[in-house]
């Protein structure tokens, strides 16, 4: 599938993940929106894209724990581009500790995080892709979320209720012609290392998941892949 001149949105866009998958997809001809709560970084790196990829880059804000400030950052991307045909679902965090010892805050930040604003933000983009019969929706997942982990309960449950709301999504939206895809890597170096002999052993780079987003992007139409796990050889 050819997706230049698509237009891609993407949560935690600034740095990590987010940022590498946006370069990808720019490199491609995509036009790309990079979102999130750090404005400054994410106008920084815009910029960069812009001037390296010769497509356009917009930097939003958005809170995807809040249903108000996605709202008004589509208000304002809408202005710039008319449509969103690609969503990337990325933003993510985690806290550190035992179920006992868990914080609800940190419970209710990861679970708002992680698994409501995938779903507040899909909510929001989906009846344009419906209108059209077009779109992609790629949800950043982890292997947490088919196995568990100590210490990472929030994180694990957050992940495990991504890629579920991706798989029954996918027979919601099937007959409008859009696919829902579920990737789910092994630990990432995040950030990425300055220079290749800083790769760390045993982990995955966000070079790797960003291909590995594009693979399930150009997929034809009638191609629908199921999840997608990484693994460090």
């Amino acid at each position: 599938m050819n997706l230049r001149n698509k237009v891609g949105l993407i949560t935690g866009g600034g740095s990590g993940i987010g940022y590498a998958v946006a370069r990808a997809l720019a490199r491609e001809g995509v036009q790309t929106i990079l979102a999130s709560r750090r404005v400054d970084l994410l106008r920084e790196k815009a910029g960069e894209l812009s001037a390296s990829t010769q497509t356009r880059s917009y930097a939003v804000a958005m809170d995807v724990r809040s249903r108000k400030s996605i709202e008004a950052a589509l208000g304002e991307v809408s202005k710039v581009f008319p449509t969103i045909d690609i969503l990337i679902n990325n933003s993510g965090v985690g806290a550190d500790a035992n179920a006992v010892d868990l914080r609800e805050e940190d419970w209710d930040r990861v679970l708002e995080t992680n698994l409501k604003g995938a779903f507040l933000l899909t909510r929001a983009v989906l009846p344009g892709m419906i209108t059209r019969r077009s779109g992609q929706i790629v949800n950043i997942a982890s292997q947490a979320a088919i196995h568990g982990y100590a210490r990472a309960t929030a994180y694990c449950a957050s992940k495990f209720g991504l890629v579920g709301f991706g798989k029954a999504l996918q027979e919601e939206v099937r007959e409008y012609n859009i696919r829902v895809t579920n990737i789910l890597p092994a630990l990432v170096q995040v950030p990425p290392p300055a220079h290749d002999r800083e790769n760390r052993k045993g982990v995955l780079q966000v070079e790797d998941l960003a291909e590995t987003v594009l693979f399930a992007l150009r997929q034809p139409d009638r191609v629908k892949i199921d999840d997608l796990g990484l693994f460090h050889i």
